[in-house]
């Protein structure tokens, strides 16, 4: 037997519904929990998420709402929701393969706690797999077929999904704006049920209209500066030609491209339909251009070495600098490093050093370099700053390249950059009572790649999809090293003595990151990251590489339960211009291996928690990893998840501790203990 639905849309959708539970006349039932029996093809917390009856909240975040912003009231019964949650149920079985499941439901009564228990009986049926899959409406399309070919068959053993079906519509339909094809739409799909074979026939319709090629780009400028920069500009910059296929690719990267110059409050590129003939359409750019000069003073948050830093600064942004759309940015910084550790009244003097540091930076901007398609950015940079008693002078540049990559391959992110950097530095030390002064100089000339593929689906919390990043360098050194002091004059008769070395390494860094939503509604995601970076040497040894390019662990964005740059190698490089006390940890490894697992929820849109488990640890080279020596944090934070940055709260806790080789449970609570505050996710 055959039954037959027209679906004109490819998700059932339901008519908006008020969250609201209203409690039925008289007392007040609290709806202590809702479960289900019977199903089992789909969770609990599946099921509880699509329908609209909801279970009271743990008892402390109803503590918490009775004084508080930050908890959830109680919830009461109301029978009225039962029929919008059977609708609910029958729905999503129904989109995701199950056509016969029946539904039933009780409700058992405590009148002595004044609560009830809401139970859903299931029986689930056969599940249906894709039969027969015609498409309509494409027949003359047949030099696309090998794109469009993968999303239109599907295998006849899968269950049939909705929303798998309206993803690969919606695939299909990129391809045809992507080719021409401006006013493809999807039109329906027809589907047809046999009840004796357990299978979905499908007939899908496309309406394809014209295939349209741009004959006019329109420029449109308002704004206080838009006198200031000509049509001309802003069409090479777009770089969409006349006679160019309609490409709704292509107008986004357009789009992104002129975003990138930094002379529009706000931008926009369109074909205008109501302006075709035949098969010719009018690109139309719409723009509102701002001042081409800003001077801006600011507070910031960051989490740079890995450690929680606050400051202000002050900085000039010239737009549209010496035409071609350039944008030259002066900044100025001053800041506090570290300021979660900062103990002025400590005992501990290395506790009670302010970590300041003063950056001033230098960056030109270019939106097209080469080609249209390649943006570039220089950069000069000095930074003076300290690490524990460590002052540190960092100055250098950058040539930065960014390739427009295409969104459908594998790899979609690519940047070449060229570095220059200069770290310098002093160590005193004392030997048989005399002062010696140890000044190491180092300078980098490093070419280098970031290589990456991202389908992460959020910025800032994203719930599916993964980041995979590789960055590789080449780098040549030179290290000079100044020696002075007592024992220098009393050991050589030399008020200063030089040594000089060249040095040459590569490095590689592999990072991954992937997001899982285990919840209908995307609030609750695991989050998996794993990192791994090499550093070999080919000329000269390991003392050579500029510490500020060795490896470090522990921190906001590593294994919390340690502070940043804690986690280093036992065994210090021996050359003597490097060598540093344990407690100031100048030096990094040059292996490191590290990872994290955490479970995030989202409570409400703006706040959240989250536990993790963090492992990881620096060696110098790989063949001194031990098992043993992986350090192991774990902990809890606090979300807050702001217009325009998530902040965050850790608590980190050693779990096990390579150093003293012991538990958490063998030591102080308290002394295995870290927090960290934090800018964006840790990962």
């Amino acid at each position: 037997m055959k039954r037959y639905f027209a679906v004109l849309i490819l998700m059932i959708t339901m008519l908006p519904l008020n969250r609201n539970i209203f409690a039925q006349p008289g007392e007040l039932y609290e709806l202590s929990s809702i479960d289900f029996i019977g199903n089992n093809e789909f969770s609990d917390s599946d099921l509880r998420n699509v329908i609209q009856s909801e279970g009271s909240p743990f008892w402390l975040w109803k503590f918490l709402d009775s004084f508080t912003p930050f908890g959830s009231p109680p919830v009461y019964f109301d029978s009225l929701t039962i029929t919008v949650d059977l609708i609910s149920l029958k729905s999503f079985y129904a989109v995701n393969g199950f056509f016969e499941t029946s539904f039933s439901y009780s409700y058992d009564v405590d009148t002595s706690s004044k609560s009830v228990v809401l139970t859903y009986t299931l029986s689930e049926g056969n599940e249906f797999t894709y039969g027969k899959i015609n498409v309509h409406g494409l027949n003359k399309l047949a030099h696309l077929h090998s794109q469009i070919i993968p999303y239109t068959n599907l295998s006849n053993t899968e269950r049939y999904n909705q929303e798998k079906l309206q993803r690969h519509m919606s695939i299909v339909l990129t391809i045809l704006k992507n080719n021409g094809y401006m006013l493809a739409t999807f039109d329906s799909t027809l589907i047809i049920m046999d009840t004796l074979m357990n299978k979905t026939d499908l007939e899908i319709y496309f309406a394809l209209g014209d295939k349209y090629f741009f004959d006019e780009v329109r420029v449109e400028k308002t704004g206080e500066g838009k006198d200031l920069v000509s049509d001309e500009l802003i069409k090479y910059v777009a770089s969409i030609e006349v006679g160019q296929m309609y490409n709704e690719e292509e107008i986004a990267k357009s789009r992104l491209r002129l975003a990138r110059t930094g002379l529009f409050n706000s931008i926009n590129l369109k074909g205008v339909v109501e302006d075709t003939v035949s098969n010719k359409v009018p690109l139309n750019i719409n723009g509102n251009i701002g001042r081409m000069n800003d001077l801006s003073p600011e507070v910031f948050i960051d989490n740079e070495f890995n450690t929680s830093n606050i400051g202000i600064g002050l900085s000039y942004i010239r737009k549209n600098f010496f035409g071609d759309a350039r944008k030259l940015t002066l900044s100025a910084k001053f800041k506090v490093n570290d300021i979660q550790n900062f103990n002025l009244f400590s005992t501990n003097e290395g506790d009670s050093i302010i970590q300041t540091q003063v950056d001033v930076r230098l960056l030109l901007e270019q939106p097209f370099f080469f080609n249209r398609g390649i943006s570039a950015s220089l950069e000069a940079y000095y930074k003076t700053y300290n690490i524990f008693e460590t002052r540190f002078e960092n100055e250098g540049g950058q040539l930065k390249l960014a390739i427009d990559m295409p969104a459908h391959t594998f790899i979609n992110l690519l940047n070449p950059y060229l570095t220059v950097d200069i770290l310098g530095y002093d160590i005193f030390s004392e030997i048989n009572d005399l002062l010696l002064v140890t000044n190491p100089k180092s300078t980098a000339a490093i070419i280098g790649s970031a290589v990456g593929s991202t389908t992460a689906n959020d910025f800032f919390f994203p719930y599916e999809g993964y980041n995979l990043n590789q960055i590789l360098e080449l780098a040549l050194t030179r290290t000079v090293v100044k020696f002075s002091g007592q024992y220098i004059q009393d050991s050589v008769g030399l008020k200063e003595l030089t040594t000089d070395d060249i040095g040459f390494y590569y490095k590689l860094q592999t990072i991954f990151s992937n997001y899982i939503g285990v919840s209908r509604d995307n609030n609750t995601v695991i989050a998996i990251k794993f990192k791994i970076g090499y550093i070999q040497t080919f000329v000269g040894g390991d003392e050579l590489i500029p510490p500020n390019q060795t490896f470090f662990a522990g921190g906001a964005n590593s294994v919390r339960g340690w502070r940043a740059r804690e986690l280093v190698p036992k065994d210090r490089v021996s050359f003597i211009g490097a060598t540093n006390p344990v407690e100031d940890n100048i030096r990094g490894g040059t292996f490191i291996l590290e990872g994290s697992f955490e479970y995030r929820r989202k409570f409400n849109p703006d706040f959240g928690y989250a536990l993790f488990l963090d492992y990881g640890n620096t060696w110098n080279g790989y063949s001194q990893i031990q098992f043993k020596q992986i350090a192991l944090a774990i902990g809890f934070g606090l979300r807050y998840y702001s217009p325009f940055a998530p902040f965050r709260i850790d608590f980190g806790w050693k779990l096990w501790d390579p150093q003293n080789q012991i538990l958490l449970f063998e030591r102080t609570f308290w002394k295995a203990f870290e927090f960290h505050f934090g800018i964006g996710e840790a990962f």
